[in-house]
C-alpha cells in the first residue's frame, strides 16, 4: 500500500493560513528594514545640516544662521541661510527626510514655496524662504520666540540657539525631525500628525506631515541633531495634560504644534 499525506479541506485551510501569515510577516519585516534604512539616511542629513550651521557660525563670530522668517513654522528657512548652507556642500536633498512621502512626492512645491527662482543650483532672488523637512531650533531675527516647554523627564534646559559657543554643545538640540500636529478629537494624543494643512493646502491641496509616522495619530519619534554634531533617535514620548492630550514643545501663531 502506498503511503502519503491526505489533504483534507481543514488541512488546506491551515496551510493557506500559514502561508498568508508568513507572507504578511515577511512584508512587515521588509517594511521595518526600509524604514530603518531611511532613518539612517535621515540622521546623516541632520548631522550634515548641523555641520553646515557650525561652519556658518565659525565664519561669523560664533553666530548661528537665523531662520530669517517670522518663525511661524520651524521648517521655514530663509533663502540667504539656505545659500550659506549650500556653500558648505549641503545638497537640496539633504533638507528632506526620506520617510516623509509628501516632501518626496511634491518636493518642488515645498522647496520653491516662497521663491520660484531656483535655477538648479541656487535661487536667483535672495528674499523668501524654503519649507524644509527639518525643524531648526534657532532664534528668529524678528524678536524672541516664546520659551520651549520643558517635559518632566528632560535632563537639560531647552533653549533657542543663537550661537555655537554654548558651554554644553552635546546637550543643545539644533536640528530635529519634523514632528507636528493639528488638534483633532478622538485620537490617541489629541492631534492629527499625518495631514497638516498649510500654505500648500490652500494653493494646491497638498498636506504637510510629520516625518516618521506609525499612523496619522501617532508619530514614531524623530532624529535629533545636536550642536556638537552628533545625533540620536528619540521615541515619541511627550508629556500629557489631564485630558491625555500631548503637550507640544512649542506652537507659533497660526502654526501647528511642534514636538521633539
Amino acid at each position: 500500500m502506498k503511503s502519503g499525506i491526505i489533504l483534507t479541506k481543514r488541512n488546506v485551510i491551515v496551510i493557506i493560513g500559514t502561508i498568508v501569515f508568513l507572507i504578511m510577516n515577511l512584508a512587515a519585516v521588509e517594511q521595518r528594514g526600509r524604514e530603518h534604512a531611511k532613518r539612517t539616511v535621515c540622521l546623516a542629513n541632520l548631522k550634515q545640516l548641523t555641520v553646515a550651521c557650525n561652519v556658518f557660525a565659525d565664519e561669523n563670530e560664533g553666530r548661528l544662521p537665523l531662520p530669517g522668517t517670522t518663525g511661524a513654522w520651524l521648517e521655514d528657512v530663509a533663502i540667504n541661510t539656505v545659500h550659506s548652507m549650500l556653500d558648505t556642500g549641503i545638497t537640496r536633498k539633504m533638507f528632506y527626510c526620506p520617510s516623509n512621502t509628501a516632501h518626496q512626492k511634491y518636493n518642488d512645491l515645498f522647496w520653491m514655496f516662497n521663491n520660484d527662482t531656483w535655477d538648479g543650483e541656487r535661487f536667483t532672488r535672495e528674499s523668501g524662504f524654503v519649507v524644509s523637512g527639518y525643524c531648526f531650533i534657532l532664534e528668529t531675527m524678528y524678536g524672541r520666540r516664546q520659551d520651549i516647554t520643558a517635559y518632566e523627564n528632560d535632563t537639560e534646559e531647552k533653549i533657542w540657539l543663537i550661537t555655537n559657543q554654548e558651554s554644553s554643545p552635546a546637550t543643545r538640540e539644533l536640528c530635529v525631525d519634523t514632528i507636528m500636529g493639528m488638534p483633532r478629537s478622538n485620537t490617541k494624543y489629541g492631534y492629527e500628525f499625518g495631514q497638516i494643512p498649510g500654505g500648500l493646502w490652500a494653493q494646491g491641496a497638498v498636506f504637510d506631515r510629520t516625518n516618521h509616522l506609525i499612523t496619522n495619530e501617532e508619530p514614531a519619534g524623530g532624529n535629533i541633531g545636536f550642536l556638537d554634531g552628533h545625533g540620536q533617535w528619540r521615541e515619541f514620548n511627550p508629556d500629557l495634560d489631564n485630558s491625555g492630550k500631548a503637550i507640544p514643545r512649542w506652537q507659533g501663531q497660526n502654526s501647528p504644534a511642534f514636538f521633539w
